[in-house]
Protein backbone atom coordinates (compact mmCIF):
# COMPACT_ATOMS: atom_id res chain seq x y z
CA UNK A 1 0.00 0.00 0.00
CA UNK A 2 1.45 3.50 -0.96
CA UNK A 3 0.54 5.85 1.52
CA UNK A 4 -1.04 9.23 0.77
CA UNK A 5 -0.85 12.60 2.55
CA UNK A 6 -3.23 14.45 0.56
CA UNK A 7 -2.75 17.81 2.11
CA UNK A 8 0.40 19.53 3.15
CA UNK A 9 2.38 22.92 2.77
CA UNK A 10 5.66 24.29 2.56
CA UNK A 11 6.78 27.90 3.47
CA UNK A 12 5.88 30.41 6.25
CA UNK A 13 2.38 31.75 6.42
CA UNK A 14 1.45 35.32 7.36
CA UNK A 15 -2.16 34.78 7.80
CA UNK A 16 -2.07 31.29 10.31
CA UNK A 17 2.05 32.44 11.60
CA UNK A 18 2.86 28.98 10.66
CA UNK A 19 6.20 27.76 8.96
CA UNK A 20 6.89 24.33 7.09
CA UNK A 21 10.19 23.35 6.22
CA UNK A 22 11.02 20.54 3.82
CA UNK A 23 12.96 18.59 6.41
CA UNK A 24 10.13 19.05 8.32
CA UNK A 25 7.57 17.50 6.10
CA UNK A 26 10.02 14.83 5.28
CA UNK A 27 10.98 14.02 8.80
CA UNK A 28 7.18 13.57 9.50
CA UNK A 29 6.86 11.47 6.84
CA UNK A 30 9.64 8.75 7.52
CA UNK A 31 8.43 9.04 11.01
CA UNK A 32 4.89 7.70 10.09
CA UNK A 33 5.51 5.99 7.11
CA UNK A 34 3.93 8.68 4.70
CA UNK A 35 5.23 7.69 1.57
CA UNK A 36 4.24 10.64 -1.04
CA UNK A 37 2.70 13.98 -0.11
CA UNK A 38 0.52 16.02 -1.92
CA UNK A 39 2.37 20.35 -1.18
CA UNK A 40 0.93 23.44 -1.67
CA UNK A 41 2.02 27.08 -0.04
CA UNK A 42 0.35 28.42 2.66
CA UNK A 43 -2.31 31.12 1.42
CA UNK A 44 -0.11 33.16 3.38
CA UNK A 45 2.80 32.67 1.73
CA UNK A 46 5.18 36.07 0.58
CA UNK A 47 5.60 34.87 -2.63
CA UNK A 48 3.75 31.97 -3.43
CA UNK A 49 5.34 31.37 -6.92
CA UNK A 50 8.62 31.47 -4.96
CA UNK A 51 7.14 28.29 -2.88
CA UNK A 52 5.87 26.86 -6.35
CA UNK A 53 9.16 26.48 -7.00
CA UNK A 54 10.76 25.18 -4.19
CA UNK A 55 8.16 22.45 -4.52
CA UNK A 56 9.28 21.73 -7.83
CA UNK A 57 12.79 21.36 -6.61
CA UNK A 58 11.65 18.99 -3.92
CA UNK A 59 9.61 16.95 -6.31
CA UNK A 60 12.89 16.63 -7.97
CA UNK A 61 14.99 16.07 -5.19
CA UNK A 62 12.96 13.67 -3.69
CA UNK A 63 11.68 11.63 -6.62
CA UNK A 64 8.41 10.52 -6.53
CA UNK A 65 7.53 11.58 -2.70
CA UNK A 66 6.18 15.00 -3.93
CA UNK A 67 3.42 16.55 -6.21
CA UNK A 68 2.33 20.00 -6.26
CA UNK A 69 -1.10 21.88 -5.41
CA UNK A 70 -0.84 25.42 -6.25
CA UNK A 71 -2.45 28.00 -4.50
CA UNK A 72 -2.67 31.43 -5.90
CA UNK A 73 -4.36 34.50 -4.69
CA UNK A 74 -7.36 35.07 -7.51
CA UNK A 75 -7.73 38.60 -6.24
CA UNK A 76 -6.08 40.19 -9.11
CA UNK A 77 -6.61 40.04 -12.41
CA UNK A 78 -8.03 37.01 -14.24
CA UNK A 79 -5.31 36.49 -16.37
CA UNK A 80 -2.00 37.01 -14.30
CA UNK A 81 -3.97 34.01 -12.01
CA UNK A 82 -4.17 32.33 -15.05
CA UNK A 83 -0.80 32.64 -16.28
CA UNK A 84 1.00 31.41 -12.61
CA UNK A 85 -1.48 28.17 -12.27
CA UNK A 86 -1.12 27.22 -16.16
CA UNK A 87 3.40 27.70 -15.33
CA UNK A 88 2.67 25.23 -12.46
CA UNK A 89 0.38 22.64 -14.13
CA UNK A 90 2.31 22.74 -17.49
CA UNK A 91 5.50 23.58 -16.44
CA UNK A 92 6.40 22.39 -13.04
CA UNK A 93 3.86 19.29 -13.34
CA UNK A 94 1.33 20.15 -10.65
CA UNK A 95 -1.71 18.41 -10.07
CA UNK A 96 -4.38 20.62 -8.85
CA UNK A 97 -5.26 23.62 -6.99
CA UNK A 98 -6.43 24.92 -3.76
CA UNK A 99 -9.20 27.31 -3.34
CA UNK A 100 -8.93 28.92 0.05
CA UNK A 101 -11.38 30.53 0.81
CA UNK A 102 -10.47 31.78 4.06
CA UNK A 103 -6.52 32.61 3.88
CA UNK A 104 -8.12 33.87 0.78
CA UNK A 105 -10.61 35.58 2.14
CA UNK A 106 -12.65 34.39 -1.27
CA UNK A 107 -16.22 33.65 -2.03
CA UNK A 108 -16.30 30.42 -3.77
CA UNK A 109 -19.35 31.87 -5.92
CA UNK A 110 -17.78 35.17 -6.37
CA UNK A 111 -16.39 36.62 -9.84
CA UNK A 112 -13.04 35.32 -8.47
CA UNK A 113 -14.26 31.73 -7.26
CA UNK A 114 -15.27 31.51 -11.01
CA UNK A 115 -11.69 32.41 -12.21
CA UNK A 116 -10.70 29.24 -9.99
CA UNK A 117 -13.65 26.86 -11.36
CA UNK A 118 -12.59 28.34 -14.87
CA UNK A 119 -8.77 27.95 -14.42
CA UNK A 120 -9.12 24.33 -12.75
CA UNK A 121 -11.48 23.55 -15.88
CA UNK A 122 -9.59 24.96 -18.54
CA UNK A 123 -5.97 22.96 -17.29
CA UNK A 124 -8.11 20.12 -16.33
CA UNK A 125 -7.00 19.97 -12.45
CA UNK A 126 -9.14 18.83 -9.74
CA UNK A 127 -9.39 22.22 -7.12
CA UNK A 128 -8.86 21.20 -3.25
CA UNK A 129 -11.24 23.76 -1.18
CA UNK A 130 -10.36 24.97 2.50
CA UNK A 131 -13.97 24.67 4.71
CA UNK A 132 -14.86 24.59 8.14
CA UNK A 133 -13.52 27.69 9.93
CA UNK A 134 -14.52 30.75 7.86
CA UNK A 135 -18.00 30.61 7.77
CA UNK A 136 -19.76 31.86 5.61
CA UNK A 137 -17.22 31.42 2.71
CA UNK A 138 -16.13 27.79 4.20
CA UNK A 139 -19.22 26.56 4.43
CA UNK A 140 -19.50 23.36 2.33
CA UNK A 141 -22.37 24.58 1.03
CA UNK A 142 -20.86 27.39 -0.57
CA UNK A 143 -19.66 26.02 -3.13
CA UNK A 144 -23.26 24.14 -4.73
CA UNK A 145 -23.86 26.83 -7.12
CA UNK A 146 -20.12 26.56 -8.94
CA UNK A 147 -20.73 22.51 -8.62
CA UNK A 148 -23.83 22.59 -10.38
CA UNK A 149 -22.47 25.33 -13.09
CA UNK A 150 -18.79 23.29 -13.65
CA UNK A 151 -20.35 19.64 -13.25
CA UNK A 152 -17.12 18.53 -15.01
CA UNK A 153 -14.43 19.94 -12.26
CA UNK A 154 -13.48 17.36 -9.17
CA UNK A 155 -13.17 18.99 -5.78
CA UNK A 156 -11.99 17.88 -2.80
CA UNK A 157 -13.18 19.82 0.57
CA UNK A 158 -9.94 19.94 2.62
CA UNK A 159 -10.95 19.54 6.38
CA UNK A 160 -14.20 18.33 5.16
CA UNK A 161 -15.82 21.03 6.90
CA UNK A 162 -13.75 20.47 9.87
CA UNK A 163 -16.14 18.21 12.51
CA UNK A 164 -18.71 21.12 13.27
CA UNK A 165 -19.81 21.22 9.39
CA UNK A 166 -18.98 17.61 8.22
CA UNK A 167 -22.43 16.88 8.00
CA UNK A 168 -23.28 20.05 5.64
CA UNK A 169 -19.89 18.66 3.65
CA UNK A 170 -21.71 15.21 3.48
CA UNK A 171 -24.34 16.16 2.18
CA UNK A 172 -23.07 18.38 -0.65
CA UNK A 173 -20.89 15.61 -1.64
CA UNK A 174 -24.18 13.08 -1.99
CA UNK A 175 -25.69 16.17 -4.23
CA UNK A 176 -22.87 16.53 -6.21
CA UNK A 177 -20.51 12.99 -7.59
CA UNK A 178 -18.07 14.85 -8.40
CA UNK A 179 -16.96 16.07 -4.64
CA UNK A 180 -14.60 14.22 -2.30
CA UNK A 181 -13.71 14.76 1.24
CA UNK A 182 -10.11 15.04 2.72
CA UNK A 183 -10.96 14.77 6.72
CA UNK A 184 -8.31 16.96 8.47
CA UNK A 185 -8.38 17.82 12.02
CA UNK A 186 -12.03 15.95 11.77
CA UNK A 187 -13.38 13.56 14.60
CA UNK A 188 -13.42 9.73 14.58
CA UNK A 189 -16.95 9.58 14.26
CA UNK A 190 -17.36 12.20 12.02
CA UNK A 191 -14.65 10.27 9.52
CA UNK A 192 -16.74 6.74 10.05
CA UNK A 193 -19.77 9.16 9.23
CA UNK A 194 -18.13 10.32 5.69
CA UNK A 195 -17.19 6.57 5.06
CA UNK A 196 -20.82 5.29 5.73
CA UNK A 197 -22.09 8.09 3.61
CA UNK A 198 -19.69 8.20 0.30
CA UNK A 199 -17.48 4.76 0.69
CA UNK A 200 -14.49 4.62 0.93
CA UNK A 201 -13.54 5.44 -2.43
CA UNK A 202 -13.93 9.39 -2.28
CA UNK A 203 -12.79 9.88 1.13
CA UNK A 204 -8.51 11.01 1.57
CA UNK A 205 -6.64 10.95 4.35
CA UNK A 206 -4.92 14.24 5.00
CA UNK A 207 -2.66 15.73 7.66
CA UNK A 208 -2.24 19.79 6.73
CA UNK A 209 0.22 20.71 9.10
CA UNK A 210 3.12 17.62 9.65
CA UNK A 211 2.54 17.12 14.14
CA UNK A 212 -0.82 15.94 12.78
CA UNK A 213 -0.04 13.43 10.69
CA UNK A 214 0.17 10.59 13.68
CA UNK A 215 -3.14 11.59 14.48
CA UNK A 216 -5.04 11.53 11.28
CA UNK A 217 -3.63 8.48 10.81
CA UNK A 218 -4.75 6.75 14.33
CA UNK A 219 -7.90 7.97 13.88
CA UNK A 220 -8.50 6.85 10.55
CA UNK A 221 -7.50 3.15 11.92
CA UNK A 222 -9.85 3.84 14.76
CA UNK A 223 -12.93 3.58 12.45
CA UNK A 224 -12.73 -0.19 11.85
CA UNK A 225 -12.12 -0.48 8.58
CA UNK A 226 -10.96 -3.55 6.61
CA UNK A 227 -7.71 -3.73 5.13
CA UNK A 228 -8.89 -2.76 1.75
CA UNK A 229 -11.02 0.14 2.82
CA UNK A 230 -8.38 1.85 4.88
CA UNK A 231 -5.66 1.26 1.91
CA UNK A 232 -8.46 3.52 0.04
CA UNK A 233 -8.60 6.26 2.35
CA UNK A 234 -4.66 6.08 3.76
CA UNK A 235 -3.97 6.75 -0.08
CA UNK A 236 -5.99 4.85 -3.19
CA UNK A 237 -8.47 7.20 -3.40
CA UNK A 238 -5.94 10.19 -3.19
CA UNK A 239 -4.37 8.44 -5.76
CA UNK A 240 -7.26 7.80 -8.40
CA UNK A 241 -8.65 11.24 -7.66
CA UNK A 242 -5.03 13.51 -8.56
CA UNK A 243 -4.17 10.56 -10.88
CA UNK A 244 -1.05 10.22 -9.75
CA UNK A 245 1.61 7.97 -11.82
CA UNK A 246 3.02 6.28 -8.78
Amino acid sequence: MTMIDAHSHLGSCRVFDVETSIEDLVAAMDAHGVDVSLVQPYPGAKSASQVHNQIAQSAKEYSGRFFGIASINPHQDRQDYFSELSRCVNELGFIGVKMHTIGHALNPAGVDGTTVFESARDLNIPIMVHTGPGIPFAAPSSLTSQLQNFPDVKVVMAHAGHGIFSGEAIAVAQMFPQVYLEPSWCPFHAIAGMVDALGTHRVMMGSDLPPNIPVMLETIRSIGLNKTDQAMVLGGTAKEFFELDI
